[in-house]
């Protein structure tokens, strides 16, 4: 996907906007390599939105949760498809070497920051947070209630 975004910004660099219209060849090329990009995402980034999150919430408020991301996920949808034509005219070809490198850094969070979740219940993916190595600062093995009643003492209200 990363080569594609820099193809279509390289192609719309050499060719676009010097006072002539593309060619039939390099518009069907373009065409075709955005068709490419469209494919790719499809089948890696694109199902990620829906998946990652519904492996996240514990079950208790899974579904909440999941409609606030179907919600925020619209709304940034929206703003990107109503922005698009905007950012094209002001960054020109560049708007795809701004969306190649947000793949750079969405692949980097996702080697780096999201723990494995293969062969783990997804009951337990909660554990794998509580375990790594960033995200254990930021969760905590439940709530102070949770871990009063878990060391069998009572817990002031």
């Amino acid at each position: 996907m990363i080569d594609l975004q820099i193809i279509t910004a390289v192609v719309l660099a050499v060719e676009f906007g010097h006072g002539k219209e593309l060619s039939k060849g390099i518009s069907a090329f373009l065409v075709i390599v955005i068709f490419l990009f469209v494919l790719a995402y499809g089948r890696s980034w694109g199902p990620l939105g829906w998946l990652v999150p519904s492996e996240l919430f514990p079950l208790e408020i899974r579904s909440a949760a999941q409609s606030i991301v179907v919600c925020v996920n619209m709304i940034f949808t929206a703003l990107v498809a109503q922005l698009f034509l905007l950012s094209l005219c002001h960054l020109k070809y560049g708007i795809f070497l701004l969306f190649g490198s947000l793949i750079v850094v969405m692949s980097c969070f996702v080697f780096f920051l999201l723990p494995e979740t293969k062969q783990v219940p997804i009951e337990e993916i909660y554990l794998l947070f509580e375990n790594h190595w960033f995200w254990k600062n930021i969760v905590r093995e439940g709530t102070d209630q949770e871990q009063g009643k878990s060391n069998g003492k009572p817990v002031a209200t």
